[in-house]
């Protein structure tokens, strides 16, 4: 034997109080519906919270499992439609048949009251239901595996809060005003991520070798750059095709390289180590605060978004709908794995050393050119 006694109460925000007291010989399970088919396309949306139990009952979210004499009790958001009709489920989603439910509605200014029983969208009259002082009372015997009762109530005024969603295969993905306003997060997203890309030309810092501005802004090695800075420093003086050192203000590790890479004599036995050149560059540009590795943690946020995107998504086509807002997760999580090795590796200061200045050309610059190809040629050879 299965019984269910209902006791429905109205509450002047809207929402109303369910009570449900179960008399059972047998183990059964009781599945709360919170999404309630209207039409062939329309679904009613239910929001059930603060369920507490008693008794011989345990619960896993909205399903309740009762093995004896138990009292549920819980908040239900979303009964009341337009004019203050409030519709609701009391009882249903049973995994067998119930012998008796009998349920008691209680609002103030009930002008109508339809109790209907069976399956879900049936408009078979319940066995009994009438009007009451200060509410409605509705009986039904034998209510078979999976049937329910729905009461339908006119009351007076109360705050409508039912929602309504699209039914179907693509409802969950059906755009709402939320989805509305992750669509366009996601395009703010992508502005900001294309403004951040994007770079910009500003003059290079004075001051700065311009190594440092053509790597920090590019990664190249500016070999002839540096060559020709030393050259207007005083520490390297190549004429007629010799070169020659001084000593004048300090240099860094890599400028000593360099000066090191051309020794005094024949500018054509100068063999400068394009590896051991930009791994220096890249540890000066780093010891200055100038580059940061950003690409991995990029690619690890993106890979977040992605995966939150599919649970989102999945989690809302099964719930709620509004599924697009997982989508628009999704996508800013793949354009932000794809866009990791795009992200500028300059901080903030890298950024305000500018890019490198157009060169002026000379025929010295042409053999340092020169020497940097054969040098990375080289590079290349060794490389393979």
């Amino acid at each position: 034997m299965l019984a269910d006694d209902v006791t429905v109460t109205t509450a002047q925000d809207g929402q109303l109080t369910v009570i449900e007291r179960i008399v059972t010989d047998a183990p059964a399970v009781h599945r709360i519906a919170e999404r309630v088919p209207v039409t062939d396309d329309e679904d009613r949306l239910y929001s059930i919270t603060d369920l507490h139990l008693s008794g011989a009952a345990t619960a896993d979210g909205t399903t309740v499992t009762v093995t004896g004499p138990a009292t549920l009790t819980y908040t239900v958001d979303g009964a009341v439609a337009a004019g203050g009709q409030v519709r609701f489920q009391v009882t249903g989603g049973w995994d067998r048949a119930l012998d008796r439910v009998a349920a008691d509605f209680s609002t103030p200014g009930v002008s109508t009251a339809d109790c209907y029983a069976g399956q879900p969208g049936s408009s078979r009259q319940c066995t009994f239901s009438e009007l009451r002082s200060g509410g409605a009372h509705a009986e039904q015997n034998m209510l078979r595996q999976g049937e329910r009762i729905d009461l339908a109530v006119q009351t007076g005024p109360l705050p409508e809060n039912a929602r309504f969603v699209p039914a179907g295969p693509l409802a969950a993905f059906a755009p709402g005003f939320p989805t509305v306003l992750s669509g366009l997060a996601l395009v703010l997203y992508l502005l900001v991520g294309a403004s951040v890309l994007r770079r910009r030309t500003r003059p290079p810092a004075p001051g700065v070798p311009p190594a440092y501005v053509a790597y920090v802004a590019r990664g190249e090695l500016d070999l002839t750059g540096t060559v020709l800075d030393l050259v207007a420093r005083g520490h390297l003086h190549i004429a007629d095709g010799q070169v020659t050192h001084s000593e004048a203000d300090p240099l860094t590790p890599f400028e000593e390289a360099v000066k090191a890479a051309f020794p005094a004599g024949p500018l054509a036995a100068a063999r400068p180590d394009q590896a051991e050149l930009k791994a220096l560059l890249d540890a000066e540009a780093h010891r200055q605060g100038w580059l940061s590795t950003r690409e991995p943690h990029v690619r690890r946020a993106g890979l977040a978004l992605v995966l939150a995107g599919i649970v989102l998504t999945v989690v809302l086509a099964v719930t709620v709908g509004e599924a697009l807002i997982g989508v628009a997760v999704l996508i800013g999580g793949l354009t932000t794995f794809a866009a990791a090795p795009l992200v500028p590796p300059q901080t903030r200061s890298g950024r305000a050393l500018g890019t490198p200045a157009e060169r002026v050309e000379s025929p010295l610059a042409t053999e340092i050119d020169a020497i940097q190809t054969l040098a990375e040629r080289r590079s290349a050879v060794s490389a393979q």
